[in-house]
């Protein structure tokens, strides 16, 4: 299965999920919940596959995101 990686992180400041990818060309989104992310992504990625004529695997492809976080902890 081909798998595509997909870099995301949360924009506090504009209040959304923001997501590129290098191995999906012109893959540039956001979204104001993860979820919507995460469906965004699938349309959009699925698209621009096709659009750039990306070879997948015989089984399909995945898209795999990385994403970063942090939380405070006590002293």
């Amino acid at each position: 299965m081909s798998k595509f990686e997909v870099f995301a992180h949360w924009d506090a400041e504009a209040g959304v999920w923001v997501a590129h990818s290098e191995d999906i060309p012109g893959l540039a989104t956001e979204a104001e919940t993860w979820d919507g992310l995460k469906a965004k992504l699938s349309e959009m990625g699925s698209e621009l596959i096709a659009l750039n004529n990306v070879k997948l695997d015989a089984d399909g492809g995945q898209i795999h995101i990385i994403t970063e976080d942090t939380v405070s902890v006590a002293a």
